[in-house]
């Protein structure tokens, strides 16, 4: 427990000191970092998981530690999240080795978030109750969990993918018809696509 603490405590004091900020955090087995920028009104930091085991990432509400969104990251994925001001950035390893993650995290305003054309800020559903493996290419390779919401930004234009019976279909395409704020229940969707390509 004391070298989580330590952990936690050098992490904050780095991040900090700038405006932006590149690092690579360690997160021993069966721990878990959490990262803030207290003086930001929001931040995106892109992670790349250089590690050979896949890390949970989650959105962290400061105010009773609710989960605000969250999702699995592939070894080798690399994925933006935005985060509040209201909000922390947490990583969990729940594996029994160490890993690493790579961040570059920068200041950004709630107001710049529209990026029409080029990204869309989307959440991800999953209200059922059995977890949903998702491959979004050159991004990452999301594993949504059973009840739980997980927002992305994608380019307009990013295909994503899931397998069955060894195969890979294209489940969506992120097109201009999307908004900012978009909620997506993968879970029907994906049961009206295998419907649609008459997978069972």
């Amino acid at each position: 427990m004391k070298v989580t603490y330590l952990i936690l405590i050098v992490i904050t004091v780095m991040l900090c000191s700038c405006s932006s900020n590149r690092s690579v955090i360690r997160v021993p087995s069966q721990q878990y970092v959490e990262i803030d920028y207290p003086s930001y009104d929001m931040f995106r930091a892109t992670l790349k998981n250089t590690s050979s085991d896949a890390v949970d990432v989650a959105v962290i509400s400061k105010q009773g530690d609710e989960q605000v969104r969250g999702f699995g990251l592939g070894p080798k994925s690399k994925v933006d999240v935005v985060v509040e001001s209201e909000n922390k950035l947490v990583i969990r390893n729940s594996t029994d080795a160490a890993v690493a993650v790579k961040m570059y995290a920068q200041e950004t305003k709630r107001i710049s978030m529209n990026r029409r054309g080029e990204y869309v800020s989307l959440t991800l559903k999953n209200p059922s109750v059995v977890s949903i493996p998702l491959i979004i290419p050159t991004v990452m390779n999301p594993n949504l969990s059973p009840m739980s919401t997980s927002g992305v930004d994608l380019k307009i234009g990013q295909e994503i993918f899931f397998k069955a019976n060894r195969k890979k279909y294209l489940l969506l395409t992120i097109d201009d018809s999307l908004e900012d704020g978009d909620e997506i229940n993968v879970s029907k969707l994906l049961k009206e696509r295998k419907k649609e390509l008459g997978i069972k």
